[in-house]
């Protein structure tokens, strides 16, 4: 017994040694300065402030989709950026969304892509009192651009645009062919996306680097860590919806039953949102932590981070305390729709309940099915899945890509002291549907903070509109 316990003593030491070495030898990197940004001038403000003017809202239903919009917009394009528009062919797939093809000297290498959307989400009708901008005047103050569409995503298209132009300006030529696609129905079907990618498998076309709209920096998602954090999406969530339908007979409300369809569904539910699926570090989300963790000023966080291999369980109970960190490690599930009734008299004989998933990498809409259907055990509950749009999660793009590294050096020239970590993107874009003609998809908009997204007082700093151009030029002249 005395043996055993000595053994214990010494294995126990030996990891508290390895715990504590690996903490104390886990220092931050050096400070770094960024690069002198370009001047931001009048007109690039002024072709931002124009294009948040024009409402290029995509509705649910396309037979309500306004064509003079988004014409009144491809005019204000042509106009705002002649130089684009002379010297770089532009092909208009499903009617208005662009390819911008500006050619390399060496066609040999795979080209790069620069990629956003221009339409937007409305603006609820019964919110514009809260706002404090018109939500389409494009005002700027209190050192912000304010409007619908500024942040998600007009200002990354202008941003591209703006970099191209002043390129075009000074005679700049790529080596590497360069193509700008611009997309405009990404926030309701995304089938312009799909179409564009459908036109480059057609002419068997693959790509060295996509970059989209994903990621942010951060100065407010981590308090313990002081320096700001851009987030690189290398991957997307999947997406599907289940249907659960609760039947029983209703009747007269006077004289109810023991128990209803509502009863029925609402329990199960209810189930549901007391059970989450099981949380996973993926290895996008540890090597995020893994790069964070010698930033942090908390000594007892950085010893977790810094020794997953013994705290990941501890490490992953924390990150499920939080709606935006508990989405990274586990595939979420939540009720957005419930239906049912007719009139306040008469008690139901369906009740209808829409859930949304999204599945972390590693995990199918199958999985998400299955782990529904056991959570809530009732044969009452029929479960089927919702066919307007499903997908599974993406594949992800290497850290150690040149894809990857390419962007990193351009976030480290614009952000002082940046800390750059890989993630996985929670929402759907554009180029999920690049994953299949390229290895090299990456997430990102140089903003930080971003703040109203789909909500009121959308916002951008004009320094960050400052920084945009500065990164989409930097990835311009990085393909010579």
């Amino acid at each position: 017994m005395k043996k055993i316990a000595v053994f214990i003593g010494v294995v126990l030491l030996a990891i508290a040694g390895i715990v504590l070495f690996k903490t104390f030898s886990n220092t931050p990197g050096a400070h770094q300065k960024s690069s002198e940004l370009t001047p931001l001038n009048k007109e690039a403000i002024a072709h931002m402030t124009e294009a948040i003017q024009i409402k290029t809202e995509t509705p649910n239903d396309a037979y309500e989709f306004d064509t003079a919009t988004f014409f009144a917009y491809r005019k204000f394009l042509e106009k705002s950026y002649p130089l684009v528009h002379k010297n770089l062919p532009r092909t208009v797939v499903d009617s208005f969304n662009y390819i911008y093809e500006w050619k390399g000297t060496d066609t040999s290498i795979l080209p790069m892509v620069l990629m956003a959307h221009y339409d937007v989400v409305p603006v609820e009708g019964s919110a514009v009192k809260l706002w404090h901008a018109a939500p389409y005047g494009g005002e700027v103050k209190e050192g912000y651009i304010w409007g619908r569409g500024v942040i998600d995503d007009k200002s990354s298209m202008i941003e591209i645009l703006e970099a191209a132009e002043a390129q075009l300006a000074k005679g700049f030529q790529p080596k590497q062919t360069i193509l700008l696609c611009f997309g405009a129905d990404e926030e309701s079907s995304g089938k312009g996306a799909t179409a564009v990618v459908k036109y480059f498998k057609s002419k068997h076309q693959r790509f060295d680097i996509v970059v989209d709209e994903g990621g942010e920096i951060s100065t407010e998602d981590m308090k313990e860590v002081k320096r700001p954090i851009a987030s690189i999406g290398v991957g997307e969530k999947g997406y599907v919806t289940l249907i659960l339908t609760a039947q029983i007979a209703g009747g007269h409300s006077s004289i109810p039953a023991k128990s209803t369809a509502i009863d029925i569904l609402s329990k199960g539910l209810y189930q549901l949102r007391q059970n989450q699926m099981p949380a996973r570090l993926t290895p996008p989300i540890r090597a995020y932590l893994e790069r964070i963790s010698s930033y942090t000023e908390s000594f007892g966080k950085k010893m977790a981070l810094s020794n997953l291999w013994l705290f990941e369980k501890q490490v992953m109970n924390n990150l499920s305390e939080s709606p935006s960190s508990n989405a990274l490690v586990r595939t979420t599930i939540v009720p957005t729709i419930f239906n049912s009734g007719v009139r306040d008299n008469v008690i139901p004989t369906y009740a209808t309940a829409y859930v949304n998933s999204r599945i972390l990498p590693g995990e199918t809409q199958k999985d998400v099915y299955n782990f529904v259907e056991k959570t809530i055990n009732d044969t009452n509950i029929k479960i089927t899945y919702y066919h307007n749009y499903s997908t599974m999660p993406s594949p992800t793009t290497d850290i150690n890509s040149k894809a990857f590294k390419r962007v990193e050096n351009a976030i480290n020239a614009i952000v002082d002291d940046v800390i750059v970590a890989p993630m996985v993107m929670v929402g759907a874009s554009d180029s999920r549907n690049y994953r299949e003609v390229s290895d090299g998809v990456i997430n990102f908009t140089p903003i930080t903070n971003g703040k109203g997204y789909h909500g009121i007082d959308e916002r951008m700093l004009v320094t960050d509109f400052q920084k945009g151009i500065n990164f989409f030029s930097l990835l311009i002249q990085g393909s010579k």
